[in-house]
């Protein structure tokens, strides 16, 4: 299989911080003393039952902060990858499944992701679906790091992780983000803690409407969130679907629907 590299710039942080971590990033790359090797292998969430399924085993698309403080991306079809990454705070590695014979691409499918060190055992990270969440929020809090709208800015590393990590675990998050982490709007809430600080009663769930689709296929159904439960329906009948304001997806083995409110698109599969 071939493996792509994609290397992308990322800024610490703004000034006055940056000469201070960067200085930081030296004096301990010269004692090497960090938190631990920055070598290790991925290990990807397992695939929910119906992703495997309907679309099989999937590439993916994987997102990390290098050892440089750098953004790096790699692309593979392999189960377990080796990745060196920064080891002096906290940094996210983001696991994107896709498609690319079926037209399914990285940005489509919620990903799966970890913390290192929190995630990081025996020289191995492992990845889960929750860990998609809080890898995703680390690159957003760090997006806005770097171009602060207001006040100081409020680095992704110096978040409270551990308290994040068993609040997503915990009982007292509404229902339906309980049941389906990815129903929250992850980047506006991002945004308003970049703003003014985290607060647990900002994760509430995006507003959702009914559409009905008339559909052939009967399925079953599966969305783009791993904590999804598939739908079945009988064919020829209108399949009932909530979707955001966003553009929603929903997947069978014949094709996807791309979803607003008000509105659908069918794209079949390529034989």
């Amino acid at each position: 299989m071939h493996t792509h590299l994609i290397r992308s710039g990322f800024q610490r942080t703004n000034q006055p911080y940056r000469f201070i971590l960067v200085l930081l990033f030296f004096l301990l790359s010269a004692c090497d003393n960090g938190l631990g090797p920055p070598t290790c292998q991925v290990e990807f969430p397992p695939l929910p039952p119906a992703w495997q399924a309907i679309l099989g085993s999937p590439h993916w698309r994987v997102t990390w902060i290098g050892p440089e403080g750098t953004w790096e991306t790699l692309e593979t079809h392999q189960r377990l990858l080796t990745i060196k990454v920064l080891s002096e705070w906290t940094t996210p590695v983001i696991a994107y499944p896709y498609w690319p014979e079926r037209g399914i691409h990285p940005d489509i499918m919620r990903p799966g992701g970890g913390l290192f060190p929190f995630d990081w055992e025996s020289d191995r990270i492992r990845l889960s679906w929750q860990g998609g969440v809080e890898a995703l929020v680390y690159r957003e809090l760090a997006a806005h790091a770097e171009a602060p709208t207001r006040g100081t800015p409020r680095l992704p590393h110096y978040f409270n992780w551990p308290r994040f990590r068993a609040l997503l675990e915990g009982p007292d998050l509404p229902e339906a983000v309980q049941q389906d982490l990815w129903a929250a709007d992850w980047k506006g809430i991002c945004l308003k803690i970049a703003q003014s600080g985290f607060d647990r009663r900002r994760i509430v769930p995006q507003a959702r409407e009914e559409l009905q689709v008339p559909v052939d296929d009967s399925g079953p159904w599966i969305g783009t969130s791993p904590f999804g439960e598939p739908i079945y329906q009988e064919a020829g009948n209108v399949l009932h679907l909530q979707v955001s304001g966003n553009v929603d997806t929903y997947l069978s083995s014949e094709g996807m629907l791309r979803c607003t409110q008000g509105a659908w698109m069918w794209i079949p599969f390529s034989e």
